[in-house]
């Protein structure tokens, strides 16, 4: 009997804080996000900042959705034929630097891409630096795809953010993602 009303009692103690405590924090607004801090999408491209952006027009700037929809945006040669141009075109001049470099940028809705910016990590994915002359070359062959497929959302072509991400060890890239 001492047993159950020792548990009864801790139930009801137990329900008590939940409530009141929740109560509290409601009082207290602490858990409420700054509604005005974040104004865009987490994958959003800064125009200003961006490379290659002089004259890249989207056409929607309030819409610009992710490249994995059902139709989503795909170079216009395929995943094959964007493989087939970056290892035909890279050439290892002595690099020796392993990690990810990934571009990304927007495919508007007219299959043209801009809007560049670029991430570089190692192999932990910590950000880093890696090297400089390496990082432009790739930038520079990858800028050079042209003619991408527009994402088609609702049977309409949309502007899509895009990623294209080179897995490097020793100076060789092992992979190309997605």
């Amino acid at each position: 009997m001492i047993g159950r009303f020792t548990f009864l009692s801790s139930s009801i103690l137990a329900a008590l804080f939940i409530v009141f405590g929740c109560n509290r924090r409601q009082k207290d607004n602490t858990h409420i996000v700054d509604g005005n801090k974040y104004t865009h999408r987490i994958g959003y491209i800064d125009p200003t900042e961006a490379l290659l952006n002089k004259g890249f027009k989207v056409c929607d700037e309030n819409k610009i959705y992710q490249y994995y929809n059902p139709e989503a945006a795909t170079f216009g040669k395929g995943k094959n034929g964007l493989r087939k141009f970056i290892t035909e075109n890279y050439h290892n001049r002595g690099y020796t630097d392993s990690g990810y470099l990934t571009i990304r940028f927007v495919i508007n809705c007219e299959g043209e891409a801009g809007r560049y910016v670029i991430h570089e990590n190692d192999l932990d994915l910590n950000p880093t630096k890696l090297d400089p002359q390496m990082v432009e070359h790739l930038f520079e062959l990858t800028s050079q795809l042209k003619k991408w497929n527009p994402n088609i959302i609702k049977g309409e072509p949309k502007d899509s953010y895009m990623f294209i991400t080179y897995r490097i060890e020793n100076g060789k890239i092992v992979e190309i993602l997605p």
